[in-house]
């Protein structure tokens, strides 16, 4: 009985360290009554794995805010602020990022589907997404941000600033700044 007791103590002690992957559902329903929710150092605003499909979110302020591995299909966040936001593994279908702040961002994994992001600022951004197609990311400011792994096929380019790996040619159209 007492190695009973140390083994479901030890598990539990364990699995505490691990990362939730679930969100809040008072941060969901803060989200949609006010387009606010940010994360402070005495906060969070938790929406990792959150269904957010078709919300009309311009101009929300989702500064520093845990999107990580939430479904975006069909929302509007043009105008929005995503500052420091975590969107790791999020899906980007059909989403609305037209001039969206996306300074110092998490991006990586991210999936991209005809989405628009032009004239968005990505300023410092991990920009690393699994998949990029049908993208549309003209103006948008990639200054600070290591895009030599990114596949732009397909990709519309015209006007972006900062990017100087050299992937505004194969396949991609537009002309870089």
């Amino acid at each position: 009985m007492n190695r009973f007791k140390l083994t479901s103590l030890a598990l539990s002690l364990m699995f505490l360290g691990l990362p939730a992957f679930g969100f809040e559902k008072a941060d969901l329903a803060k989200l949609k009554k006010t387009k606010k929710c940010v994360s402070s150092t005495f906060s969070s605003c938790d929406l990792s794995g959150a269904n957010l499909n078709g919300l009309r979110l311009m101009k929300a302020n989702l500064e520093g805010a845990n999107l990580q591995g939430a479904n975006l299909t069909g929302v509007n966040l043009s105008k929005a602020n995503l500052n420091e936001a975590n969107l790791k593994g999020a899906k980007l279908v059909k989403v609305n990022l037209n001039k969206a702040q996306l300074k110092d961002a998490n991006l990586e994994g991210v999936s991209w589907v005809s989405v628009s992001c032009n004239e968005c600022a990505l300023k410092d951004a991990k920009f690393a997404p699994s998949v990029l197609k049908g993208v549309s990311l003209k103006g948008a400011n990639f200054d600070g941000v290591n895009v030599t792994t990114v596949d732009f096929k397909l990709t519309n380019l015209s006007g972006a600033i900062g990017i100087k790996e050299g992937p505004c040619g194969v396949d991609s159209f537009g002309e870089c700044k």
